[in-house]
C-alpha cells in the first residue's frame, strides 16, 4: 500500500481499535441472532408464519440497522466473515430487502474504512494480506484500481474489507470508490441471501431438500460462472502457456481436499530454492498419480508448466482446467515435437517445468526407466536445473491398488545446478546425476508402519504369475493376503510393506522374480491377445472403436485390426516403452493417434505382463538391467 510504516505506537492503537470493534461485531451478532433471528425461525418451524411476522414488525428499524452495522463493522474487522449475516439475513427477511440492508452496511463499512485510512491514517495491512493483492495486481491487464476492486469482490479468497482498505489507499475519488463498493459486492451478497431464502423456505416446507441443494448449487454455480467469465474477459494476463494463477491455485487446493485426511506432506531442502531467478526445469521421480500436490507444497505461490499425459486433455472440463492452467500435452514414449515447442514457450515467459522423465508410476515402488534424451532437452533449455526426490506415495495409493492408505508423504529437493555446470558436464554425467537423484526404491525405507486390511487387495493384477509354480494368473489377493491358487504358495504383507515369510522379501523381489522367469522364455515368446480397441485421433470428442489382434515377440510388437484392414508395427528400437492401466488396458501411440487395448478374452493381467515382458527386453538389449 501507498503507506509510510507505522510506528509501534500507532500499531497499538490501531489494534485496540479494531478489538474493540471486533467485540462489538460479537456483540451485535449475540443481540441479533438471541433477539431476532433464532426466535424467528423457531416460528418458521413451527409454522407459525403470522408471529414470525409479527416478530420482524415489532423489531422495526432496529432490526434493520442491526444488520446494516453488522456488515459494516465485520467490513472494517475483516478476520470475522461477512457470510454469516448475510445469509441469517436472508433466512429472517424477504431476499430484496436483506440485500438492500446488506449493501447500505457495505456503503457504511467502506466509508469508515476510507475515512480510516485517508483520514487517520490506518494501516489496514495490518489486517489483510495486501502483498496477495498487490501481486493480483500486477497479473491484470488494466492499471484501473476499480476494475481490480470490481474483480477482487467476485473472488471468494479475498475479504470486503480488505478490497476497501486496497481501494482506500490507491488515491481513489471517494464517490467512485463508494459507488465501486456498493455495486461490486452485489453478486456475492445476492448469492449468499438467496441461499438462506432457500434455507428458510425449506425449514418452512415450502420447498423439499433436492430443491434446496438445487438451489445452492445453482447459486454457486452462477457466482462461479461470472467469476471465470470476468477473469477471463478483464483480469488475467493470458496466453497459450502461461498459467492462470487463480486456477491452478484452485485446482490445487481442490485436489488437496481429496487427500486431507489420507496425505501428511514433510518437505525438505525447499531453501535450495530461494536464490533462484528466473526459469527452471524440475526433474521427479513418479511413484503416485498426486506427486505434483509434494512440488505444489514446496511453494505453493509458484506455477509450474506441468508436463502431462495428452490423453488427460481429452477429459470433460478437467482437460480445459489444465489447459489454462498451464500445463503442457505429451504424447507418452511418442515422438512430441510440439511437447518441446510448448516447453520452450513456458521458458520464454519465464514459468519453470515441471517434468516427471520416468513418464510412468512405477509399478514395483522402484524406479523407472527414464528416456536419456531428457539430458538433451536439459542442455537445450540451458536454463537451472532442480532435481526433486519423492518418497512413501507409493505406499498410500500404489498403481495396482484402487483404495488410499493414510501416510505420510516426504519431499526433498536434492540438487539445483547451474546451467554453466549442466553444459560443463558431459551427457552420460548429466544422466547419471538425474537418476542418481531420482533414483529411489520405496522398500528401502525403514521405520515404515502401515496398519490395517487390505494392503494385498490388487496385487495379483501386478503379480500376475507365480514364481515358485510358473502359473499365469493364478495368484489372488484377499486383505493382505496373496495366495497362487495352482500351488498354495501363500504371502502375507505386515505392517511394514515386507512379506512375513517366504522367498522373497517384498513386492519388488517377487516381481523381478516374474521378469527373470519372462526373460528365460523370451525365445519362444509369441503372444496374440484379441482386443476391443479405442482409437483417440484429439480432433473429435468420441473415439473410434474397434477390433482386432495385439502381437507381441522379443522383435516388436504389431496391431491388425479385424474391421478395416489396417495394420502397424514397431520393432524394440521403435517404440520407448508400453503404458498400461492396472488390469484395464494398455495403449501406445501410431500416427498421432492414441490407441487403447482392452484384453477381451485373457486374463487383464496380461495388461502388466505385456508392459513388463517389454521394459525388460528393452533393459537387456540397452544394458540397463
Amino acid at each position: 500500500m501507498d503507506l509510510v510504516k507505522p510506528s509501534k505506537k500507532k500499531l497499538i492503537i490501531e489494534r485496540i481499535i479494531i478489538l474493540v470493534l471486533a467485540l462489538g461485531v460479537i456483540g451485535l451478532l449475540v443481540y441479533f441472532l438471541s433477539g431476532t433471528f433464532f426466535p424467528f425461525i423457531k416460528l418458521e418451524i413451527n409454522q407459525d408464519f403470522e408471529g414470525a411476522k409479527e416478530l420482524l414488525r415489532s423489531k422495526g428499524w432496529i432490526g434493520f440497522v442491526t444488520v446494516s452495522l453488522i456488515e459494516a463493522l465485520q467490513m472494517v474487522v475483516i478476520f470475522i466473515p461477512a457470510e454469516f449475516i448475510q445469509l441469517t439475513s436472508g433466512m429472517s427477511y424477504p431476499w430484496w430487502q436483506a440485500i438492500i440492508l446488506c449493501d447500505i452496511g457495505v456503503i457504511l463499512g467502506s466509508s469508515i474504512i476510507y475515512l480510516l485510512v485517508n483520514i487517520f491514517k490506518f494501516d489496514g495491512d495490518i489486517f489483510h494480506r495486501s502483498s496477495k493483492i498487490e501481486k493480483y495486481a500486477r497479473m491484470t491487464r488494466t492499471r484501473s484500481t476499480i476494475i481490480l476492486m470490481y474483480v477482487l469482490f467476485i473472488m471468494p479468497i479475498i475479504p470486503f474489507g480488505a478490497i476497501c482498505y486496497y481501494g482506500s489507499s490507491k488515491k481513489v475519488p471517494y464517490h467512485k470508490y463508494v459507488l465501486t463498493c456498493a455495486t461490486g459486492v452485489i453478486p456475492s451478497i445476492a448469492t449468499s441471501i438467496l441461499m438462506g431464502a432457500a434455507v428458510k423456505s425449506f425449514i418452512a416446507n415450502e420447498i423439499p431438500i433436492w430443491l434446496l441443494i438445487l438451489a445452492i448449487v445453482a447459486a454457486a454455480a452462477i457466482l462461479f460462472v461470472l467469476l471465470l467469465f470476468v477473469l477471463n474477459k478483464f483480469f488475467f494476463k493470458q496466453s497459450e502457456y502461461t498459467p492462470l494463477s487463480w486456477l491452478y491455485g484452485f485446482m490445487a487446493k481442490c485436489v488437496g481436499l481429496l487427500l486431507l485426511f489420507k496425505v501428511r506432506y514433510r518437505i525438505s531442502g525447499k531453501e535450495k530454492l530461494n536464490d533462484l531467478d528466473g526459469p527452471y526445469i524440475m526433474l521427479c521421480n513418479h511413484h503416485a498419480w498426486f506427486d505434483f500436490m509434494g512440488i505444489w507444497h514446496i511453494n505453493k505461490d509458484q506455477r509450474y508448466a506441468i508436463v502431462v499425459n495428452k490423453y488427460m486433455f481429452r477429459l470433460p472440463i478437467i482437460g480445459k482446467w489444465l489447459a489454462k492452467a498451464g500445463c503442457i500435452s505429451k504424447m507418452m514414449f511418442y515422438n512430441d515435437p510440439h511437447c518441446i515447442m510448448d516447453i520452450m514457450r513456458a521458458k520464454k515467459d519465464g514459468f519453470p517445468i515441471l517434468m516427471f522423465p520416468e513418464a510412468r508410476l512405477s509399478t514395483d515402488g522402484g524406479p523407472s526407466t527414464m528416456n536419456p534424451s531428457v539430458v538433451h532437452l536439459v542442455k537445450k533449455l540451458n536454463i537451472p536445473l532442480v532435481t526433486v526426490q519423492l518418497r512413501k506415495g507409493y505406499f498410500i495409493r500404489p498403481k495396482w491398488r484402487s483404495k488410499m492408505m493414510r501416510g505420510p508423504f516426504e519431499v526433498e529437493v536434492k540438487s539445483v545446478v547451474s546451467s554453466d555446470e549442466i553444459n560443463s558436464l558431459s551427457d552420460d554425467k548429466l544422466l547419471k546425476l538425474i537418476e542418481g537423484d531420482l533414483y529411489f526404491n520405496e522398500f528401502d525405507l525403514e521405520g515404515l508402519s502401515y496398519k490395517g486390511n487390505g494392503k494385498a487387495k490388487g496385487l495379483e493384477h501386478i503379480l500376475y504369475r507365480c514364481p515358485h509354480c510358473g502359473e499365469l494368473y493364478s495368484n489372488v489377493s484377499k486383505g493382505n493376503t496373496l495366495m497362487c491358487t495352482h500351488c498354495g504358495t501363500t504371502y502375507e504383507i505386515n505392517n511394514q510393506y515386507q512379506f512375513k515369510e517366504g522367498k522373497y522379501k517384498n513386492i519388488p523381489e517377487y516381481y523381478k522374480a516374474i521378469k527373470d522367469m519372462e526373460l528365460k522364455e523370451l525365445d519362444k515368446l509369441s503372444l496374440d491377445i484379441e482386443v476391443d480397441t479405442k482409437i483417440f485421433d484429439f480432433k473429435t470428442r468420441d473415439p473410434r472403436l474397434d477390433k482386432g489382434v495385439f502381437h507381441f515377440d522379443k522383435n516388436g510388437v504389431s496391431y491388425t485390426s479385424n474391421e478395416n484392414g489396417l495394420v502397424f508395427k514397431y520393432t524394440i528400437d521403435e517404440l520407448e516403452a508400453i503404458a498400461y492401466s492396472v488390469n484395464e488396458e494398455f495403449e501406445m501411440y501410431y500416427q498421432n493417434e492414441l490407441y487403447y487395448f482392452y484384453p477381451s478374452k485373457d486374463d487383464k493381467s496380461i495388461c502388466t505382463r505385456v508392459a513388463l515382458i517389454y521394459e525388460a527386453i528393452k533393459d537387456v538389449k540397452y544394458g540397463r538391467s
